[in-house]
């Protein structure tokens, strides 16, 4: 090849590109199906804290005398809802919904005597917990779990579904 003949045309830098472009299709191909197959194993959760105060007493043998008097907390809640995404909307379930009921239990608790609201029975945050549960359920059928706390003991309990 004498120095001032043009260089030949190669097909490599094609090949290459066509290559590279076909490697990128195949992997984003895949990549989708995993993310797709990702979410359609994966379940979502959603949550919706509030709060009450309310007044209680508690029969026990530790901290009795405390206990055994009416005496008050700021309790904090918090229910989750899981599931899959609705493919139309995108949402597990609307969190209003999970508010308006809500707003139908928490006058329950809010400024009681946690001692004199019917069904509860003891004042204990596992019986919050389950009255909680028990009261969203029959309108939360993707009801998961159920978090009571009070910030002032840092004490919680958690009800779920294992």
């Amino acid at each position: 090849m004498s120095p001032n003949a043009p260089p030949k045309a190669s097909t490599t830098g094609a090949t290459t590109a066509s290559a590279i472009a076909a490697t990128t299709a195949v992997t984003t191909a895949a990549t989708t199906k995993i993310a797709d197959k990702a979410e359609s194993a994966a379940i979502f959760s959603v949550s919706q804290k509030f709060s009450f105060d309310a007044a209680h007493t508690l029969q026990r043998d530790i901290e009795r005398e405390g206990s055994l008097r009416v005496h008050g907390h700021s309790y904090y809640a918090e229910v989750t809802v899981s599931g899959a995404r609705d493919p139309v909307n995108g949402m597990v379930l609307d969190l209003g919904l999970v508010r308006q009921h809500i707003a139908l239990l928490r006058p329950q608790l809010d400024h009681r005597l946690l001692d004199d609201v019917p069904g509860l029975g003891p004042a204990t945050l596992e019986n919050l917990c389950a009255f909680i549960w028990e009261a969203l359920l029959p309108n939360l059928p993707g009801l998961s779990q159920v978090r009571v706390w009070r910030d002032s003991m840092g004490d919680g309990c958690t009800l779920g579904r294992v």
